[in-house]
């Protein structure tokens, strides 16, 4: 039982405290300095008598695409002051959080900038120690510490010393004019404004838009919804079809192979699974038979022995708690708690009911949230565009298959390979001339759920938006107001496709 404790530690916990500590000690000692500048310059607290601080962007959450914005900043503007935060001391990104089986087509026709950085060093570790980084098939494979450790460096001092990263929650927000600022509650308790000229929200909830009133859609429908105004979509439910739910939340726990029986998963400790929980837990047969040839066992295999557990029947099958993740944030730490329970309960079952030699490896901190909010933008991606080809002002190219759900609805997969071409004004709020929207991005449903909500996309989607920030502080203006080829020349200087052939 100890040696299956300490493993599971060092697998979901420790790789952070030995690859973050470092970093966190020393963003804490940037925060420190950018606290003492900000009082230095007479900046006094809010109303509610909270510290106040001036930054030039403020990126919230650490999304691959809220990652791929720091990057960015750091290298092509180091002289803009940046608030990096995130919900809790952790990558939020999938990447770090058990999605280690790329999902891309044409990869070397999409991949550039920061997305390529990442994914080569990571080929590199592989390769110093004499392993690959790709399946036998020829995809690209990796276990969700070394993302995690090569992720956690590009936010170190040395690699962007303009950076300053928040572990808080979000309390409040503004984007009038003169009044631009995110209300943080700190994870030790105190209460920081931020003010800012820029906003990038990076998180798939979309939070800090919704907060500042930008407008937006949810689910298969293209209604729009503003949550400042007190128009929240209605609760998914049969009387509705469901069209309000987003996609589906998983726990994408990391699952190992062993020669012999692997630790016992009746004996794992963990703050989110009660051993107890198990008693009333079953599979289908069928789901338990057919287990040994499925995708997480014979196509998504990771270096080390190790296969990302990413199927149908570890999916949470109320989509409705979709739904209350986004619009009860209150209450995410609990939904977090019951997906992470049940999914281990599940593999606990196939353990001791076939497969003895199947052991949890890795358990992610945060939950795959696969759909949140759309919002609406200065331009709306759709499915036609992309069955089209269009291409208009594009400053994100992807490529995947046309459409890919996880929901009990139909169609939820169309196999054709297409390229998006994510148009600029997708990212650019509607009605908030300074917000910057990255991941959460204006399209419609089907186009959402394309090669547009996949990592590689949402990097190059992350990277864009620090475009249209570097050239409107350059001028000096609303983010709104950008030349799109300015934006693209910054793109294009970085390694950007943003034609995709």
């Amino acid at each position: 039982m100890r040696k299956m404790t300490e493993r599971l530690a060092f697998s979901s916990i420790s790789f952070l405290r030995v690859f973050g500590v470092a970093v966190v000690f020393w963003l804490g000692v940037l925060l420190a300095a950018f606290a003492g500048n900000a009082v230095a310059q007479g900046e006094v607290g809010d109303e509610s008598g909270a510290s106040e601080t001036q930054v030039d962007v403020l990126i919230y959450s650490t999304q691959t695409s809220g990652l791929a914005a720091a990057r960015e900043l750091a290298l092509g503007a180091p002289h803009l002051r940046v608030a990096l935060v995130s919900c809790g001391n952790l990558l939020e990104s999938p990447l770090a959080q058990g999605l280690c089986v790329e999902d891309a087509r044409n990869i070397g026709k999409v991949s550039g900038g920061f997305y390529g950085e990442w994914r080569q060093a990571v080929v590199r570790y592989y390769q110093a120690l004499g392993k690959s980084a790709f399946a036998s098939g020829g995809r690209f494979v990796y276990e969700p510490e070394v993302a995690a450790r090569i992720l956690w460096s590009y936010l170190s001092p040395r690699n962007a010393p303009n950076l300053v990263f928040y572990s808080a929650r979000l309390l409040a927000a503004s984007d009038e004019p003169g009044r631009c600022y995110a209300d943080l509650l700190l994870e030790n308790g105190t209460r920081l404004r931020l003010v800012t000229r820029y906003f990038i929200d990076a998180s798939v909830e979309a939070d800090l838009a919704r907060m500042l009133g930008a407008e937006y859609r949810i689910g298969r429908g293209e209604d729009t919804y503003n949550d400042r105004q007190g128009n929240i979509p209605p609760y998914p439910s049969a009387k509705n079809g469901y069209i309000t739910a987003p996609q589906r939340l998983s726990a994408l726990l990391t699952l190992k192979l062993y020669k012999g029986a692997a630790p016992r998963v009746a004996d794992l400790t963990h703050p989110s699974c009660d051993p107890a929980s198990y008693a009333k837990v079953t599979l289908p047969t069928s789901t338990v038979s057919s287990f040994r040839d499925s995708w997480s066992m014979t196509v998504a295999k990771l270096p080390n022995g190790k296969r990302e557990l990413n199927e149908g029947w570890s999916d949470w099958p109320d989509v409705g708690l979709a739904y209350q993740w986004i619009f009860a944030p209150h209450n995410r730490g609990e939904i977090r708690q019951r997906v992470i329970a049940w999914t281990i309960n599940r593999v606990r079952y196939l353990q001791e009911h076939g497969y003895p030699n199947l052991g949890i490896a890795t358990i992610p901190q945060k939950l795959y949230v696969r759909e949140g909010p759309r919002i609406v933008g200065l331009d709306t991606y759709t499915r036609s565009d992309i069955r089209n080809g269009v291409v208009r002002h594009p400053v994100a190219v992807g490529c995947y298959c046309e459409y890919d759900r996880h929901d009990a609805f139909y169609p939820n997969h169309i196999e054709t390979t297409r390229f998006v071409f994510v148009p600029m004004g997708a990212l650019l709020a509607a009605d908030h001339p300074n917000l910057v929207v990255s991941t959460a991005v204006s399209t419609d449903c089907q186009a959402y759920s394309s090669a547009v909500r996949v990592e590689h996309t949402r990097a190059n989607m992350g990277a864009a938006a620090a475009a249209i920030v570097m050239v409107a502080a350059e001028a000096n203006v609303g983010a709104c107001e950008v030349s799109y080829e300015a934006v693209r020349a910054k793109l294009i200087s970085r390694g950007y496709s943003l034609l995709g052939w």
